[in-house]
Formats: structure tokens, C-alpha cells, sequence
């Protein structure tokens, strides 16, 4: 499986992420603070785009999505014109207020399958690591979005664009052991 779309989510301290977002020669890094729901708003602008698909009434089927940072933003633009096909455009404000500071830093078009695949393969492999308790402790302000999470997984194993991760990595096998006790 090509893998032309790379992305890291990582807690680095309590209310705060770090991570890296990469395609086709252009990075973006970043860190988020929980000033709002960040994997929500992503995982949800995915699966809009692949449930409620707009482009096949020849409608735009397009997702909005805000992170923010300390004092900026990023904004992902993502696009498809036939569910196939995702346009992904990354804008970055320094000033969250102010629109004109917006500054495109990623821009690329990459198979749907592949870019969902690769943002939620990086967060099973952190749920794993993380947990549901670790992530609500540490993030302190939403649970983690696993309706949504598990929803894309479905779609991708169903396309058959799914490896799973073999190894047990820990305390969310730790969790879902405790509740079936």
C-alpha cells in the first residue's frame, strides 16, 4: 500500500498536542492546545465527505476544518469531486481573527483511501498506546471521538484498505479488559 500522505498526533502535556502533517515534499507541524476538539473536527469532516456525498448530485463535497493553536489557526480544506480522488489544502493563520494572514502551507491530491488510511492507522496505534481514561485525563476537555474514529475504520476495512496492527501496545487492551471482567 503507498502511503504518499504521512501524519503524527502526539500529547506532549496535559492540554497540549504536537504533530506533523506531510505530502508530497511540503510539512506542517504543529500544536494544538484543547481550546477546541481537534480529532473531532477532523474525524468528522472525513466522514462527511464519505456519507453524506454531495458530489454525486453534482453538489461540492467539501469539509471545513479549524484547529487551533496558541495564537493561530490551521484550517483543512478537504475536497472530493467523485469520492475517490481527496484534495487536501492546509492554510495556516497567524492570526486567527484575521483571515488575510491566511497563508496556504500543504496543498495536494491524493487518494481518499490512502489519506484515510493514514490518519486513522496513526490513531489506532495512539488510541492503543493512549487509552480512552489517558486520553480524557490528559487531554482534559473532550473524550476521545471514537464513534467516529470506529465508523472510518469500518469504511476502510470494508474497502479493504486496512492492515491491522498485530502487536497488543497496551492500555486500551488494558481498558477493554476491565470492562469485559
Amino acid at each position: 500500500m503507498n502511503h504518499p500522505f504521512y501524519f503524527t498526533y502526539n500529547l506532549v502535556a496535559v492540554g497540549q498536542v504536537e504533530g506533523l502533517i506531510e505530502a508530497g515534499g511540503q510539512q506542517v507541524q504543529f500544536k494544538l492546545t484543547n481550546n477546541s476538539n481537534p480529532l473531532h473536527d477532523l474525524l468528522k469532516g472525513m466522514i462527511n465527505l464519505v456519507f453524506e456525498p454531495s458530489h454525486i448530485w453534482g453538489e461540492d463535497n467539501i469539509s471545513w476544518i479549524d484547529w487551533y493553536e496558541e495564537t493561530g489557526s490551521l484550517k483543512w480544506v478537504l475536497s472530493t469531486e467523485d469520492g475517490h480522488i481527496i484534495h487536501i489544502k492546509i492554510i495556516r493563520y497567524d492570526d486567527f481573527f484575521d483571515e488575510s494572514s491566511g497563508k496556504v502551507v500543504l496543498e495536494t491530491s491524493i487518494s481518499m483511501l490512502d489519506f484515510y488510511y493514514a490518519i486513522v492507522q496513526r490513531l489506532d496505534i495512539f488510541l492503543k498506546k493512549e487509552g480512552l481514561l489517558n486520553y480524557e485525563q490528559k487531554w482534559q476537555k473532550d473524550e476521545f471521538p471514537f464513534t467516529y474514529f470506529l465508523l472510518l475504520k469500518k469504511h476502510l476495512i470494508e474497502k479493504g484498505h486496512w492492515i491491522p496492527t498485530k502487536e497488543r501496545l497496551g492500555t486500551l487492551s488494558d481498558e477493554i479488559d476491565f470492562l469485559l471482567t
